[in-house]
């Protein structure tokens, strides 16, 4: 199976890849929420119903912890965690950044995120910063070394596109640049903050990226549906909403992480070879599915989730480090899997002994 063979990756895959992930980042400063009797508010539902009864005449919070946080630096934390050369640059002008155990270049000042963690979801507060709101590739060319491109790197993960009106642009004018890319993973956060045309120019905007490198589209259920919807795709699955994805924009991958399953629409070429591979070694995996044309594999269930806010960023840098590394589909998104459930599970993130411990600990119940 998928997760098996991750323990023997870990031992015995001594690669290491430089990792650039960028632009945005923010302070995500976390809350306890109680009622007006020092009662621990412990759901949504519970809290919302409170407030429009209009019974609850006091709420008391408590902060739990202040840390770094936005897409860019989660996924730079992962990959630093998975061993791997790292670089965020950033809106990271904040003391919580100064600790980051890897470099760390900024443009300027973070958003703000309040995040009251409920035990069915978070609800999030965010205050985006005027620095993020006006970045522009320029920002990214004035803050780093002169010697090299962070650009340039074994993996580029790229986050938050819809807080960042000019990231599309961004993007274009580094598709049109001399770069020796590798993997590129674009984790865009919550499209339907954008309109339908912005999406439908992301994507055309990611394929010609393409020609510099193997970009993959990494989404939720929710921002799936939207980027479907977006670019006048009509199919009802979700899987079948990822391959028509893939092929509108004419990448190297659309992923999909989901609760239950994380799943792939590469390109046709690696579906093959891929399938021949595991055809050939007779391994038991989740590659071949219904319509031979994506690569599923379930997710692991946490037992008590302690976090959310983060879990996605976890997967989609955890993909691009496998990728970057050459490993299958069927390895990639269980690595990411891993991490993001890991995380949810224990509110840390995960480096190879920790997901091996962990791997061994369930195996053993």
């Amino acid at each position: 199976m998928a997760y098996g063979r991750l323990v023997d990756r870990f031992t015995s895959d001594d690669t290491q890849v430089r990792v650039t992930t960028f632009p945005d980042g923010s302070v995500d400063t976390y809350y306890t929420v109680f009622d007006e009797h020092g009662e621990r508010i412990t759901d949504r539902e519970t809290f919302g119903k409170l407030i429009a009864s209009g019974d609850l005449t006091s709420i008391s919070i408590e902060r739990e912890s202040r840390e770094p946080g936005g897409q860019a630096p989660n996924m730079a934390i992962q990959t630093h965690a998975l061993g791997e050369e790292t670089t965020v640059v950033g809106h990271l002008d904040d003391p919580v950044f100064d600790e980051l155990p890897f470099e760390t270049l900024s443009m300027g000042e973070p958003s703000r995120i309040d995040v009251y963690p409920f035990d069915d979801d978070d609800l999030v507060f965010a205050r985006t910063s005027a620095d993020i709101d006006s970045w522009s590739l320029a920002d990214l060319r004035t803050v780093s070394p002169s010697a090299r491109d962070p650009l340039s790197a074994d993996v580029v993960c790229c986050g938050n596109w819809a807080s960042l009106e000019g990231l599309t642009a961004a993007l274009s004018e580094l598709a049109v640049e001399t770069v020796d890319g590798g993997t590129f993973v674009l984790d865009p956060g919550p499209v339907k903050n954008r309109s339908r045309g912005a999406v439908s120019e992301l994507l055309e905007t990611l394929g010609e990226l393409e020609s510099a490198f193997d970009v993959v589209y990494s989404v939720n259920p929710e921002e799936l549906e939207y980027t479907a919807e977006a670019t006048d795709i009509e199919a009802k699955t979700d899987r079948e909403r990822l391959a028509e994805v893939r092929t509108v924009a004419d990448i190297s991958g659309a992923v999909l992480h989901a609760s239950d399953r994380a799943v792939v629409a590469p390109a046709e070429a690696e579906i093959e070879t891929e399938i021949e591979t595991e055809i050939e070694t007779e391994v038991e995996t989740e590659t071949k599915t219904e319509s031979g044309d994506e690569i599923v594999v379930p997710t692991l269930d946490a037992a008590e989730p302690r976090r959310r806010t983060g879990a996605g960023d976890r997967f989609s840098a955890a993909v691009a480090v496998a990728r970057a590394r050459e490993w299958d589909w069927t390895e990639a998104l269980a690595l990411g899997n891993l991490c993001a459930t890991y995380y949810v599970e224990t509110a840390e993130t995960g480096d190879p002994e920790a997901l091996s411990s962990y791997l061994d600990r369930r195996s053993e119940n």
